[in-house]
This record gives C-alpha cells, sequence and structure tokens, in this order.
C-alpha cells in the first residue's frame, strides 16, 4: 500500500510494534489528530499523525492540545517522536484561537527540540504552513515523490503573487518547486524514499533504534542557510529609512538604530546591557532573507553581549508568497529565526515580543512562540492569516473580532503595548 494514500491508522500501525500502540489521553477523542506512544524496533516512540480526511488535516485548537500533551510528556519520558504530517496547515476556520493554539504547541516544540529529544517528520502527501513549520523544525525529515511541502500553497502563490510565479494547474511545475525531490535535495540528512507503508515504516525502526547522538549546532545551521541565500545575506547597513525612525520612536532615549534589508536592530549607546530592539516594521511581507537576517542580529548579541534582554519587535502582513522564496524553503529559514530566539533564550536572554503593527501566520509564530510575553498596541492586527490569503482558502471568509480581549482570551497575546516601556522591566 501507498504511504502517501494509507489512512491514519495504517500508518501508525506500520510504524510501530504490532500490539504496542497505546493513545494518549487527550487523543480519545475525534479530532484531524492521532497522538500515541509505542514501541518502534523494540525502542518506545512519541507518534503524532494527522488525518487528512478530517478538514485536510488541519491543526486547530483541539489538535494543539494533544501536541502540547505529546511534547511536554516526551521532554519527562525523552524518546524518539515521529510526526505523520499529511496537513494543510492552521484550522483557518478557527480564526485567532487557532493562532493561539499554535503558539501554544510551537513553543513546547522548540522547547523539546532544545531538549535534545529526536523528532522525525514522516511526510505524506500535503505540509503546508504550520505543518511545514513542525517538520523543519525536526532533526530529519523523510519525503515520498508524491510528497509537497512549502510555507505557502501553490493555489494562494499563483493568487498572491501571480500566475508568472507559479501556475498552480501546472502539476510538473508544482512537484518541481516544492516536491519531495527537490525538499530532500536541500536537506544534509533528508531522505527521499518509495511511497509504500512497509519503507516508511522501515526507515521509522531504523531512527528509533539508531544510538547516534542528535545535537543541534545552530552556528553551523546558521552558516548553511546562509550560503544557501548567496548575496541576499549580504545586505548593507543603512539607518536613514521610515522603518528606523518608527523603531527609534519604540525605543527609549539614546538609543541608535541599525537597519539590514528589512531587518532593524536598536541598542543603548551606553551602557551596553540595555534591552536591544530587533524586528521588522515595514507592514508588508518578509521572506528568506529576513528571517535568516533577523537570526544573525540574534546570535551577533548573544556573541557580544551575553544575557542581554531582547525585545522582538513585528509589523508585517506575513510570510512572502514567491516562487523564488519557496526555492530557497521558506519554511527552514522561518523555523531557523524562532530556533535561534528560543536558543538565545535558553542561554539567559529574556525574550519578548512587541506588536505594534500587523502579525498573522507563520511570522507571528515564528515570533511569538520564543517569547516568554507577547504585547500588542490595542490599534494592532492580528490575524491567522493575511486576509488576501483567508479569502483564497475560504469561500466565505468570517470577519472576526480582533480586539485586545479577543486576544488575550485567545492567548495570542498576554496584554497591551502603549507609551509606558519602562514598565516591562526589562533593564538589568
Amino acid at each position: 500500500m501507498n504511504y502517501s494514500n494509507a489512512p491514519l491508522d495504517a500508518r501508525l500501525d506500520a510504524v510501530l510494534d504490532s500490539g504496542t500502540v497505546v493513545d494518549l489521553e487527550m487523543a480519545r477523542r475525534p479530532t484531524a489528530l492521532r497522538t500515541a506512544r509505542g514501541l518502534a524496533g523494540g525502542k518506545p516512540v512519541w507518534l503524532a499523525g494527522s488525518d487528512a480526511s478530517r478538514a485536510r488535516g488541519a491543526i486547530g485548537v483541539a489538535e494543539a492540545e494533544q501536541l502540547c500533551e505529546l511534547f511536554r510528556n516526551a521532554r519527562q519520558a525523552p524518546a524518539p517522536i515521529f510526526l505523520l504530517l499529511d496537513s494543510a496547515g492552521a484550522n483557518v476556520d478557527e480564526g485567532l484561537a487557532a493562532l493561539g493554539g499554535f503558539r501554544r504547541l510551537y513553543r513546547e516544540a522548540l522547547l523539546t527540540r532544545l531538549a535534545g529529544v529526536p523528532m522525525f517528520a514522516l511526510l505524506g502527501r500535503a505540509c503546508f504552513g504550520g505543518s511545514s513549520m513542525l517538520a523543519m523544525l525536526c532533526h530529519r525529515r523523510i519525503y515520498s515523490d508524491r510528497t509537497l511541502l512549502a510555507a505557502t500553497g501553490p493555489t494562494i502563490i499563483q493568487a498572491l503573487a501571480g500566475i508568472d510565479q507559479l501556475d498552480a494547474a501546472d502539476a510538473a511545475a508544482v512537484k518541481a518547486l516544492m516536491g519531495g525531490e527537490a525538499r530532500a535535495h536541500l536537506g544534509e540528512d533528508d531522505l527521499l524514499i518509495a511511497d509504500e507503508l512497509e519503507a516508511f515504516a522501515a526507515c521509522a525502526r531504523t531512527l528509533a533504534t539508531a544510538d547516534a547522538p542528535l545535537t543541534l549546532d545552530i552556528h553551523r545551521q546558521h552558516d548553511r542557510l546562509g550560503k544557501r541565500l548567496g548575496p541576499a545575506a549580504q545586505s548593507p547597513e543603512s539607518s536613514d529609512s521610515v522603518s528606523a525612525e518608527r523603531m527609534l520612536q519604540l525605543s527609549p532615549p539614546g538609543y541608535q538604530c541599525t537597519e539590514r534589508g528589512d531587518v532593524l536592530r536598536a541598542s543603548a549607546v551606553q551602557p551596553l546591557t540595555k534591552p536591544v530592539l530587533i524586528g521588522v516594521l515595514s507592514g508588508g511581507s518578509i521572506g528568506a532573507a529576513a528571517h535568516w537576517m533577523l537570526a544573525d542580529e540574534l546570535l551577533r548579541v548573544h556573541a557580544a553581549h551575553p544575557g542581554t534582554p531582547v525585545i522582538l519587535v513585528l509589523d508585517a502582513s506575513g510570510h512572502a508568497a514567491t516562487r523564488r522564496d519557496e526555492e530557497l524553503l521558506l519554511s527552514e529559514y522561518i523555523v531557523h529565526f524562532a530556533l535561534t530566539a528560543a536558543w538565545i533564550a535558553s542561554r539567559g536572554h529574556r525574550v519578548v515580543l512587541w506588536i505594534p503593527g500587523q502579525a498573522a501566520g507563520a511570522v507571528y509564530v515564528a515570533f511569538a512562540a520564543p517569547a516568554e510575553h507577547v504585547s500588542a498596541l490595542p490599534s494592532a492586527q492580528l490575524r491567522i492569516l493575511p486576509q488576501a490569503a483567508v479569502t483564497q482558502i475560504l469561500r466565505n471568509p468570517k470577519s472576526e473580532i480582533s480586539d485586545a480581549d479577543a486576544w488575550v482570551r485567545t492567548g495570542v497575546a498576554d496584554g497591551l503595548l502603549d507609551s509606558r516601556l519602562s514598565s516591562y522591566g526589562l533593564a538589568r
């Protein structure tokens, strides 16, 4: 049987040794996700699988809670995690509630990766949006020739960027851009295997029983992604743009701002232990290069001023929906930034997020998940996805109340940002 066409239960049963599957507590209710523990090749493992027959495997509030439970359990009782993903991403129908749920689950996922728990993605047919972020956080990804993985699905790329960027009806062009063979070629340790249940099961048993430690070398990852970007990673510094002026308006007196492409960094002239502000205030979409430069600025702060508090600042409509960004594998760059922010937080930097403008989708999650606290101006616009993308996905998109009460209720934000910046108590 083909792995990509197999029902979720068949995929899960193939990976686990016969008779060893035990569903987790939150999996005992009907959702688009099943979470379990069991043995693979005689070794304990944790599993989560998305059911594409239910809402295209979309991840909503209930599914996010299941994944949070899985990741917490895996940190308490370390064993390899296998994510059997066939998913369109976040459940757009649930709006802000799904966005808040995804923030929580991705924070748990980042903490699990940093804890050194082995994580592997066994990919089915679709892995878009938030599910691609989960896949790219794993140590390794296993693709078949039928897998499609991207931050943005082909239909939305065509709608937002134009048919000259990608003809969603051209299956060969879509496969060449985001298919399993193209994606596996970009990953150092990723595999492209036969689209067969037994092939995926055998690969899972091999990974589950491997003794080699899997470590995170954030600097090596950063260098590898910088080389893939090429000249785009060498954007010169400037300091006279409108965005730079906005960053200084958010900064306390005595700060100076530098800009590389869309990425801003504001720091105090003296003393250097005051919080550093890093982020994007363009209000537009941001792509692979911007996410890499955001990570680069975080690593520079860590190298020069260990332990200095970091304020992430975000005003962006969402991630870029372009052919070039998907050729680079945009999801990997988004995840690299989020993981870098979580990595410096684990090494003594307090990380918080301010949202004075727009925030949506994968970009919001990448900024918010590593942050211990998220604050937004009352005038901010927080959405599950950019409105143009929602219109493409939903035939009858609902107008959703998006105000401070809704943000706090759904966990998208923790409080309001205002002019009393000193009240956040970040100075050391």
